[in-house]
């Protein structure tokens, strides 16, 4: 039979090669510190976090897991101007692995490993993939068009990875409407009452679409501050969040019809190494 292990599993010092997206907000110490002792490798969203709020997400992940977990940065966040300042902060934290999405990763891979830190870099494109490996990234992994979140490729994952089964979801949509903190990135989402409703008024540009500039709700930031979420931002509801979910950001892939139960993170780890030992072993 064939072994589920893979070189990802030693170079990250892991059982088995999979990871959780680090999604902002979404992937917190309680996420990654359940994949990463369901032998998966957990992943802390960092993005434009303040390094002070990143060190107490990270301390809080030590404190529940003692194994390898990884933090994600937006290469071209425009919300981190010294972007590479910043991911020194970040790679000074000592995650086992950093991983890099929206850019050219070419000058922050030397600063990492300047700290003994491994560098993932998830790619759109074979050009992506090839330029990642040129300027040293310890890996590279793939996102397909129909991925959830922002989605940096225009090719379908089954044309990237030509194994991979393909799956569709008539209720996702990818578009750029929630562009606000983060134009021109686009980005895939369930359909919701944001989208009917910019649809029903004709999909209007930037600065005329329905209640722009109006609060859906308050949300805890980073920095632990209740703030209004303004319409059209990008974002991800935090258990904390006082509005209607129907005009947040719904961050949703096309695998999405494949979701039939609600389950712990650790259950869903060790449910897929279960169906895929048992695909390998055909």
């Amino acid at each position: 039979m064939r072994s589920l292990h893979t070189p990802l599993c030693d170079l990250l010092g892991i059982r088995y090669p999979i990871l959780n997206a680090g999604i902002g907000p979404a992937a917190g110490p309680e996420l990654a510190a359940a994949v990463t002792n369901a032998g998966g490798f957990g992943v802390l969203g960092g993005g434009g976090m303040p390094h002070e709020a990143m060190r107490k997400l990270v301390a809080r992940t030590r404190a529940l897991t003692e194994g390898p977990f990884g933090i994600n940065a937006i290469v071209d966040d425009p919300a981190v101007p010294e972007d590479l300042e910043h991911l020194e902060g970040i790679a000074a934290m000592g995650p086992t692995a950093i991983v890099l999405f929206w850019g050219d990763p070419t000058p922050y891979i030397p600063i990492a490993h300047g700290h003994g830190v491994k560098v993932l870099v998830q790619v759109g494109s074979v050009g992506e993939a090839k330029r990642a490996a040129k300027a040293g990234a310890d890996a590279v992994f793939a996102q397909g068009v129909e991925a959830g979140g922002h989605v940096r490729g225009t090719t379908p994952i089954w044309e990237l990875l030509p194994d991979t089964v393909r799956a569709r979801a008539e209720d996702t949509v990818l578009n750029d409407l929630y562009d606000g903190d983060w134009p021109n990135a686009p980005h895939r989402t369930l359909r919701n009452k944001t989208l009917a409703e910019w649809e029903a008024a004709g999909s209007p540009p930037h600065g005329s679409r329905p209640g722009e500039g109006t609060s859906i709700g308050r949300r805890t930031n980073s920095m632990g501050e209740r703030v209004d979420w303004i319409r059209y931002s990008i974002g991800t509801a935090p258990p904390d969040f006082d509005g209607d979910i129907e005009y947040a950001p719904l961050w949703a892939g096309e695998s999405c019809s494949d979701v039939n139960d609600i389950k712990p993170a650790e259950r869903i780890v060790s449910d897929l190494v279960r169906e895929a030992e048992a695909e390998l072993a055909g």
